[in-house]
């Protein structure tokens, strides 16, 4: 295990150096023994010592995707950062065009997992610029749990060039610099503050604009007072963000200990001054009197599509309550701000008929009830495009009381259990999907679903067109160009908890004219723990709901007009996901039924079945005569 580290350059510069540890040192100059280019197009001119100050790299435009250099210790050994926070590059840019560096620091491990963190900095032609990767951080965001006592290697690459480009490296180093971000609290049973919370009024609670606070600490009770209408008092995270993931609503216990009566108002603030709706309590609060103000994650208004106002309650900057709307003198005794996660009761509606009257027949209705899937109106092999790290198998998907069942684990296999597959992954999966089966062009598709908890995950319920066999190849089949789109129903991100998910409409092709508009919703569970989500689809309409009530709503003549399919997918990673942790797997995503309908006036000849063939797979010719 190595402290100092040397350097070749597939070069060799210098014999390895140890160095003794030094607890007390802010920062350590990092030696390599080797720094291997990425590539023919990467040119190394070696620097004066061992540390890499002075090493420059230049970049020959348009050879390969990412150019750069791999920083290597001894072989076979690891570098002991331990005692530091993170690596700094100091790096000079001398080309002519701005560049866009990414710096990153390795474990050994599976590289499908991604062991690594990164972080990137542009910097402009002829300036100097820091770029710091955090253990722990990737981007600015919490990320995989280095161990910065083995450190494997160190990574420095831009994107790809469009003409020669040239950096100096001044320096590398680990350093102590304080983590800037800020790390993610989920309050114990809930308790934000009250309770057996280990609140700190003196360094969480935040006054404005002149708002008073007393007692609070020591079991004494917190009094706010407010004497002007823009006053208010904001409950923090200790150095943190609130992470409140686990719930989908807050609830504000307090009681009014003033001579009038009050109505105040609260609501959560989240990263980039994203917040719920204000929720004022729902009749003043007469002196002497106790009451709750409950404030939704999800807004009371449906969203429209392409919302941009996206509350993240797992990156919640403060919990305010604010004065009532008077100048007068306004006491409040604070007893508790929880989070918390009730289950509903749906309307009557959900899962007998679509949320609008018409003249509606039922179309398709999968209830899970027998001992396999149907695979007559089901596939569960197919092409997977959405992850690098999943593949399809028979034995992840099954039928238990009563629910299709979808089984993330981690087992080794080959895609569609096909030993002849170029593809084979470490993790397996379920996958469904009525394509070139079943389809159906307008109508009200509805799914009552269980989430899964465990990080990494990303199951979703969607429709995609399905112009059938004679349209050729599956991407004529599912193009979303022209007049057809993706319609992601329920589109669910496990690093985000079971109580939010996306709604989201893709269109004009998956290359440079790809459009897409949704939002972000909340959720609640019914008393068995599930969702129920559907969408309604008319000419020129697309609208959500979520347990029998509108979450989001598109009206626009971009609305596909193409029959499309039933596809509910369960694969690793997203955008905004955490990493998978396998010691929670497997992991269920489940399913407990599918039902469709269509309007007597908007059905036609495109819907309903397409093939009743038994197969695991799509069929590829037409069902015989």
């Amino acid at each position: 295990m190595l402290t100092g580290l040397v350097c070749t350059l597939a070069v060799v510069c210098a014999p390895s150096i140890s160095m003794a540890r030094n607890f007390d040192a802010d920062e350590l100059a990092i030696e390599f023994a080797e720094i291997r280019p990425t590539g023919a197009d990467v040119t190394v001119t070696p620097g004066a010592d061992a540390t890499a100050a002075g090493v420059v790299l230049d970049f020959e435009a348009g050879k390969s995707g990412y150019p750069g250099v791999y920083l290597m210790p001894n072989e076979g050994e690891t570098w002991d950062l331990s005692d530091f926070t993170c690596i700094e590059f100091r790096v000079i840019n001398q080309g002519e065009k701005p560049l866009y560096l990414t710096s990153r620091i390795d474990n050994k491990g599976d590289h499908t997992k991604k062991p690594w963190n990164s972080d990137s900095r542009r910097i402009k032609p002829g300036e100097a610029g820091v770029i710091r990767t955090f253990f722990g951080y990737s981007y600015r965001k919490a990320a995989f749990k280095l161990d910065a006592s083995k450190v494997s290697k160190l990574m420095l690459f831009t994107s790809k060039a469009t003409e020669n480009q040239s950096i100096k490296i001044e320096s590398i180093k680990a350093t102590k610099f304080k983590v800037p971000f800020k790390s993610d609290f989920a309050p114990v049973n809930g308790e934000l503050f009250g309770g057996a919370s280990s609140f700190d009024v003196g360094q969480q609670l935040v006054t404005q604009n002149g708002a008073m606070i007393e007692g609070g600490a020591d079991a004494q009770p917190l009094k706010v007072e407010f004497s002007k209408a823009d006053q208010s008092v904001q409950f923090r995270a200790w150095n943190a963000r609130w992470d409140l993931r686990k719930g989908h609503q807050l609830v504000v216990t307090l009681k009014n200990v003033g001579r009038s009566a009050v109505s105040p108002s609260a609501q959560a603030v989240s990263v980039g001054k994203k917040t719920t709706d204000r929720v004022t309590v729902t009749e003043p609060i007469q002196a002497g009197q106790r009451a709750e103000i409950i404030v939704p994650f999800m807004p009371a208004i449906p969203k429209l599509a392409g919302d941009k106002n996206k509350f993240e309650s797992n990156k919640v900057e403060y919990v305010a309550l604010y004065a009532s709307d008077s100048d007068q003198s306004q006491v409040l005794e604070i007893e508790s701000v929880v989070l918390a996660s009730p289950a509903i009761t749906l309307p009557e509606w959900v899962g007998q008929r679509p949320p609008i009257e018409g003249d509606w027949v039922q179309t398709f209705s999968e209830e899970f009830d027998g001992d396999a899937i149907d695979l007559t109106k089901w596939n569960i092999y197919g092409p997977n495009f959405w992850d690098k790290i999943s593949h399809f198998s028979r034995d992840n998907v099954a039928v238990e009381d009563g629910n299709a069942v979808l089984t993330f684990e981690k087992r080794f296999g080959h895609h569609n259990d096909d030993p002849k597959s170029t593809r084979s992954n470490e993790y397996a999966t379920g996958f469904l999907s009525t394509y070139g089966k079943w389809v159906q062009r307008y109508g009200y598709f509805e799914a009552r679903m269980k989430l899964p908890e465990a990080p990494g995950l990303w199951p979703a319920f969607w429709l995609m067109p399905d112009r059938g066999l004679d349209a050729g190849e599956q991407w004529q089949r599912q193009s979303i160009n022209e007049d057809a789109m993706e319609f992601d129903i329920m589109e669910y991100l496990s690093g985000w908890g079971t109580n939010r998910f996306t709604v989201a409409f893709h269109y004009d092709g998956y290359g440079k004219d790809h459009k897409a508009t949704g939002a972000g919703v909340y959720t609640a569970q019914d008393e068995e723990g599930y969702i129920t989500t559907g969408l309604l689809w008319l000419p020129g309409l697309a609208v959500v709901y979520n347990n029998g009530v509108e979450i989001v709503r598109w009206e626009t003549d971009r609305i596909s007009t193409v029959e499309s399919n039933i596809i509910f997918t369960f694969v690793g990673g997203g955008w905004d996901n955490l990493p998978i942790e396998d010691g929670e797997l497997p992991e269920d995503f489940e399913i407990d039924y599918v039902r469709c309908w269509q309007l007597k006036e908007l059905a036609s000849d495109v819907d309903g079945v397409q093939s009743t063939q038994n197969t695991l797979a799509a069929p590829t010719t037409p069902d015989a005569r």
